[in-house]
């Protein structure tokens, strides 16, 4: 039997390219159909909590032109949730910047998720969303096969070539990962209020989109204090700990990560 190959569409939000692949959908016209409520969501999230538009509720909080009450509800939703995983990450993951508040930490993944509820109605086999590094799959039918990109090529956002591939369904059905690969040092250490060098990159899987991209996000901020709560908090997490002088890397994987290469 020949296998029939899924549907797939790229989508563009909060400047970055977003890949819905569904396995067996209804009819192409519903899986175009959830795509396109999938984008609207990620449309909207990036209306309410944009730090490069000026005219987003959060650029606006942020320069004292309204107030929490006057942002949609859901920006209390994130505030809250960030101020949670700054207690529950030893305080790797802090959205207070000493003169802005910067909840992007969790907001990609947190609007993946939101915007994943569409996808659930297409009578799929199952689907997965790739956004730049974090993916999120169904967690029903098909295990996914996923590459995780080497932290030392820049200026790749393919993710090619990769340093482990692992298998993503069930359980774990959410996989983030964190570092400076595409942008350099833009992840802030709340120790040392400068862009963290602790990773060159850092993997974390989990149940859900959230816990993975906040641990990631944490991880990579506040090193290995941090990756030890995480995976007491029960999460899996794999870490690029540094390049050798023979071009090797040095690399850290908790006890469950499932990876499929050769040890």
């Amino acid at each position: 039997m020949t296998e029939v190959p899924p549907f797939s569409s790229t989508v563009t939000a909060m400047g970055m390219p977003f890949v819905v692949q569904i396995q067996m959908p209804a009819s192409e016209s519903v899986a175009n159909a959830a795509v396109a409520r999938f984008h609207d969501e990620l449309k909207w999230a990036d209306e309410v909590f944009s730090l490069f538009k000026e005219e987003s509720y959060l650029s606006r909080l942020n320069r004292g032109e309204i107030s929490v009450d006057e942002c949609p509800e859901e920006m209390f939703e994130i505030l809250n949730a960030c101020e949670w995983y700054r207690a529950k990450t030893l305080g790797g993951f802090d959205a207070r910047r000493p003169d802005h508040i910067d909840p992007t930490g969790i907001v990609k993944g947190w609007a993946v998720a939101r915007g994943s509820a569409a996808l659930d109605d297409v009578g799929a086999a199952s689907w997965m969303i790739g956004a730049s590094g974090d993916v999120l799959v169904s967690g029903e039918g098909q295990q996914w096969r996923i590459g995780i990109a080497d932290p030392r090529v820049r200026g790749d956002p393919t993710g090619h070539p990769v340093v482990d591939v692992v298998m993503l369904g069930g359980k774990l059905r959410a996989l983030a990962t964190s570092g400076s690969a595409q942008k350099g040092l833009h992840i802030w250490d709340p120790a040392t209020g400068q862009g963290a060098a602790h990773y060159l990159s850092v993997s974390v899987m989990a149940d859900n989109m959230v816990d993975a991209d906040a641990w990631a996000t944490a991880i990579a901020a506040g090193g290995e204090n941090v990756l030890s709560a995480a995976l007491d908090a029960g999460m899996e997490a794999m870490a690029i700990t540094a390049e050798r002088p023979d071009g090797t890397y040095g690399a850290y994987a908790s006890s469950g990560w499932p990876s499929i290469l050769p040890a």
